[in-house]
C-alpha cells in the first residue's frame, strides 16, 4: 500500500488525535474537540471543567494534599474520573 506522507500531520483518523504544528492550530483544535468528544462527552467536560485527584482526609473529614490511591476511590471518585483518562 501507498500512504500519504501527510498522513500523521491530517489527523485523518477517528482513532488517533490529529498532530499539531506550527501552522494547523484552527484545524487542529476543531478536530480535536471532535476527537476528544467522540471518545465520551464526559472527556471533553474534563478538558473544559478540569478534574482534581481524590485526595485523603484528615479525621475531621477535611481534605489533605495527599492523593488517594485509585483503589481506594469511592464509585463516585471512580465514576468522576473516567472522563479524564
Amino acid at each position: 500500500k501507498v500512504f500519504s506522507g501527510n498522513m500523521d500531520k491530517e489527523g485523518g483518523n477517528i482513532t488517533r488525535p490529529p498532530l499539531l504544528t506550527d501552522s494547523n492550530y484552527d484545524y487542529w483544535k476543531s478536530r480535536m474537540i471532535a476527537f476528544l468528544i467522540s471518545i465520551d462527552s464526559r472527556t471533553w467536560k474534563a478538558v473544559l471543567k478540569g478534574w482534581d485527584h481524590p485526595k485523603i482526609k484528615d479525621a475531621n473529614g477535611v481534605g489533605t494534599i495527599e492523593l488517594k490511591p485509585e483503589e481506594e476511590w469511592t464509585t463516585v471518585e471512580d465514576s468522576l474520573s473516567v472522563g479524564n483518562s
